[in-house]
């Protein structure tokens, strides 16, 4: 609900520190997506219905000069990473593309992704996280997450590629199907 020690006076945003973080989560997390989603609970409060603040999985999206920048989940840095936690990494060879995934090393359920240059769904990977799906489905229809405009050059085969290859699998990428992206199946 947000509310400070003092009645009726609530924090959200940069000045909200949490008690007690939210699962992984930081107590202040100094990003406009988090205060959006505080004003929204906030504006359920102050509307006499009384809401608690449950921001989902994390996610943050950005653009540096002309790469972007985006992460669903959790994928913590080599010297950070948990102990059931493992990555794999795919980079363009030329171009500023690429991308880290979390798994659990020992159910292969996916975990997070970060990526530079290549624009992903977020309501998708969002989606695969509340699913708790397998590293295995997420590449097999990574096409479907890709957000990037029509014509431009798309990296899925070749991502699936270096996984089967660093991980001694043979996934096979399904077609891009609206069906699945809109969830009408």
């Amino acid at each position: 609900m947000l509310q400070t020690n003092i009645k009726d006076i609530y924090a959200i945003g940069d000045c909200a520190e949490q008690y007690e973080p939210i699962g992984l989560r930081r107590p202040v997390e100094a990003v406009w997506y988090t205060g959006r989603m505080m004003g929204e609970t906030l504006a359920q409060t102050l509307c006499s219905n009384p809401t608690e603040y449950k921001p989902g999985h994390w996610f943050n999206s950005a653009k540096f000069l002309d790469i972007e920048y985006q992460t669903y989940g959790w994928v913590f840095s080599e010297r950070n990473k948990k102990d059931y936690e493992e990555h794999f990494h795919w980079r363009h060879p030329k171009e500023k593309l690429c991308i880290t995934i979390a798994l659990h090393k020992d159910t292969h359920e996916f975990l997070g992704i970060n990526n530079f240059g290549i624009r992903l769904r977020h309501e998708l990977f969002d989606r695969w996280l509340n699913e708790k799906r397998s590293i295995e489905y997420v590449l097999e229809h990574l096409k479907d997450a890709n957000f990037d405009p029509e014509l431009y050059a798309t990296y899925e085969g070749a991502i699936v590629s270096k996984f089967n290859s660093d991980f001694n699998q043979n996934i096979q990428p399904k077609k891009k199907s609206w069906k699945r992206i809109l969830n009408l199946h």
